[in-house]
């Protein structure tokens, strides 16, 4: 019993200091994270008071973990030969009881009566037993009562616009709709058979509105099992004040991060009357406040205040504020899974844990100027060392000030990636944001689209960017630099790598051609711009991409032509396997005249290409163009070394009049015979040849044909319930088709298109197809 009662003291005591820290960091964070993250950053509390999970060695379990006695000691001691090694014989000798700890009392004080250690265990036990019956009991009286006095609603157009809002917030139950005049305020009452619970069904449309979506999202986020965990973690640790704390933040946390909820979901001109709605369900209710296990509209006065401030100010999270709150979210997990707990004694043979004494609170938690000087300075650091990932961390907590001292820096030094968050983090009024973007677009038009980016002024943003185009392609061309298509040249060679990179070590450009010869490398000044122009040493090269030139002996180029008139919507060509290794390298450049998407890549030899596929570029046609062209190293890492099979793919309809090539450098391998592929391609029966049609009648269910007419050769079969995926090539004057089996459909069948100049081979799976012969 005493190791219960010290696995739950350590429990109690790792929560603790982790609710400590939650309750010092809420004001820094109040409006820095969203209500949301700060409803559930609780459980990482809850989970920490729960569950008994410790690394081997930690703070918390060390604290409470007996120490081994020194040798010395361990001489003298009646037990010493049980705590090390016991001889084989004495395997048959009665072993004497160890007690817990040494003791100096009889051997028989211990049956005199009950040990302090059982008399807490009792207290501990009567009294989480007693709070959670008085607990439960309450909450089934509560129902009782509502249930006596209640009044199911029939108003027909309230019970549509509750489904319809259900509907809305994908609520998959049926809620049910009571009304209740002794009921407070609106409320929510079952987990899994969800009522709403109102005072009076006398209100209006547009009230109900915001009542149903309040409570409709309480149910959706399981609001009601999440207090029902608390009232839990609350009966097994009563004894600890900071859990009832606890249990209040939650409680108002869950309103206000509700509240949230449904202002994003409302317009602007609606907020306030879901403000009004709350003032009027504290007026039109009666005796009965929500029990524990349900959630309310109206609450107390203050936390009504706390609401309706919110609600005036709210404002939706931006992409940094989400970023923030996880970064935050991941070292409070941490640090509370490194605080640990006592878990049991330690292993026999381990060794105690050294300096783990656990540090005063006032070491562990950080007063608010503190935590802004600590910011200020990792921000500094940062800046200097150009590490912008920590410089975001630090820049929420700190001052206005000192965050515009900042921006002022970043802005004259030119770092687009520090002035970037930077913009996302300061809130300011319109006029300051119409003079920032005056002066950037004056002096620094990168710095420019960072801030119309951030303010989601996409029509400005993208005439800015075409500027920005016509200007660097004069800058370039000013530096000996042209590009054609996606190819850049330097005095007339073409370039392998392009690389322009700004002081702060970003990048304005980065591309690759790997039939270039050239790697470039353009450095620009702090003004933005050109400084120099030249070849990148090896030590650079290596830094971006590794061993780009360190080919094995034996390496080729394999050019793969494509040159299909037309491509059937939906099917899957084959254009070889080839043994991909690390370092190999992959270009893409291939277009459509006709359809909609095209998609390229590699599958496995034992997966189909519709579950998995590896450097792979799906597009969509975008400014009259419809092309695929990319670069990939192969990593031999992330996807094993191995066999693959090239595939092209029509995702969205026909495609028509493909043009280009797929270029691989490889390592291992031969190149297959692909120059007679282009003129065979996927048919439906409409596209045939009359006699070739005529000819499908005496065609069976199930059976392979090819069908000769017009100088063409069709191989057909009906009943081919299969979305396949087909390799054709040419090898000793024959046409070879190798047909995969992707997915099992309804119904189908193939037929595929091929020149009638050689003998046709087919197999299904690597298995040879027995085919039939029809002269048209």
């Amino acid at each position: 019993m005493a190791e219960y009662l010290k696995v739950l003291a350590s429990l109690s005591l790792s929560g603790s200091l982790v609710i400590l820290v939650l309750l010092l960091c809420g004001p820094l964070l109040r409006g820095r994270v969203s209500r949301r993250w700060q409803y559930y950053v609780w459980l990482v509390a809850i989970f920490r008071l729960l569950l008994p999970l410790s690394p081997q060695a930690s703070p918390i379990g060390a604290l409470f973990r007996e120490p081994e006695a020194p040798p010395a000691v361990q001489a003298a001691s009646p037990y010493a030969a049980e705590m090390d090694t016991v001889p084989a014989k004495a395997e048959t000798a009665p072993k004497p009881l160890r007690p817990a700890q040494p003791s100096v009392s009889p051997p028989d004080q211990a049956s005199a009566g009950i040990s302090p250690a059982e008399a807490l265990a009792l207290a501990w036990l009567g009294g989480a037993l007693v709070l959670m019956v008085w607990r439960v009991s309450a909450y089934l009286h509560f129902l009782r009562c509502l249930r006596a006095g209640r009044r199911e609603v029939s108003d027909p157009a309230l019970l549509d616009l509750l489904a319809r809002t259900g509907e809305e917030l994908k609520v998959r139950r049926p809620v049910e709709l009571w009304e209740n005049p002794l009921a407070a305020s609106p409320m929510l009452l079952g987990l899994f058979r969800p009522r709403i619970v109102l005072p009076s069904a006398a209100v209006s449309e547009a009230d109900f509105r915001c009542t149903a979506l309040h409570e409709l999202t309480h149910y959706r986020r399981c609001d009601l099992l999440y207090k029902w965990l608390v009232q839990l973690t609350v009966c097994l640790h009563w004894w600890n004040p900071l859990v009832w704390v606890m249990a209040r933040e939650i409680d108002r946390a869950c309103e206000l991060a509700c509240d949230e909820a449904v202002l994003r979901r409302l317009k602007p001109e609606e907020r306030l009357s879901y403000g009004d709605a709350l003032l009027r369900a504290l007026e039109s209710g009666g005796g009965y406040r929500a029990a524990q296990g349900s959630v309310s509209l109206g609450e107390s006065a203050e936390l009504l205040k706390e609401r309706l401030s919110a609600i005036m100010n709210f404002k939706k999270p931006s992409r940094w504020t989400a970023l923030l709150s996880l970064v935050l979210a991941a070292a409070l997990t941490t640090g509370a899974a490194a605080a640990g707990a006592y878990t049991g004694p330690a292993k026999r043979g381990a060794s105690p844990v050294k300096g783990t004494a656990l540090p005063p609170l006032s070491a562990q938690a950080s007063s608010s100027e503190n935590l802004r000087l600590r910011s200020a300075l990792l921000a500094e650091r940062s800046y200097e060392e150009g590490d912008v990932a920590a410089f975001s961390i630090a820049v929420p907590f700190l001052s206005r000030e000192e965050q515009t001292a900042f921006l002022e820096r970043a802005y004259e030094d030119g770092s687009s990636a520090f002035f970037s968050v930077l913009v996302n983090h300061l809130d300011w009024d319109e006029d300051t944001l119409d003079a920032w973007i005056a002066r950037a677009a004056k002096e620094n038009a990168a710095l420019c689209s960072i801030l119309l980016k951030a303010l989601d002024r996409d029509e400005e943003l993208e005439a800015l960017e075409k500027e920005l185009e016509a200007k660097q392609a004069e800058e370039y061309k000013a530096a000996g630099i042209t590009k054609e298509g996606r190819v850049y040249y330097y005095q007339g060679h073409m370039v392998r790598i392009f690389l322009d990179s700004r002081p702060d070590a970003s990048c304005v450009t980065l591309d690759t051609n790997p039939q270039g010869l050239l790697d470039l490398k353009v450095e620009r000044g702090a003004d933005g711009k050109i400084r120099s122009v030249r070849e990148m040493t090896k030590a650079e090269v290596e830094e971006l991409f590794g061993d780009w030139d360190d080919l094995e002996e034996g390496g080729m180029d394999v050019t793969i032509p494509v040159e299909q008139t037309r491509m059937q919507g939906g099917s899957w060509i084959y254009l070889g396997e080839y043994i991909l290794s690390q370092g190999d390298r992959i270009h893409y450049d291939v277009t459509a005249e006709t359809g909609g998407r095209m998609k390229i890549g590699f599958c496995g030899m034992e997966h189909s290409p519709e579950d998995v596929t590896y450097y792979s570029v799906s597009n969509k046609r975008a400014d009259g163009e419809l092309r695929c062209a990319a670069d990939f190293v192969f990593d031999g890492e992330a996807v094993k070394p191995g066999s693959y099979r090239l595939f092209l793919h029509a995702p969205e309809g026909d495609l028509g009049n493909l043009k280009g090539s797929i270029t691989l450098t490889l390592k291992h391998g031969s190149s297959p015979d692909l120059a007679a592929n282009p003129d065979a391609r996927a048919m439906t029966v409409e596209e045939l040849p009359a006699a070739a049609r005529k000819a499908m009648d005496q065609c069976a269910i199930k059976t392979w044909y090819v069908i000769h007419s017009e100088g063409r050769q069709y191989l057909y079969c009906n009943g081919f319930p299969w979305l396949y995926a087909w390799q054709p090539t040419w090898e000793d004057g024959s046409w070879r088709v190798n047909i995969h089996k992707l997915k099992k459909l309804d119904s189908g069948y193939v037929l595929l298109s091929f020149p009638d100049n050689a003998p046709l081979h087919v197999t299904l799976e690597g298995e040879a197809v027995r085919l039939t012969d029809i002269q048209t």
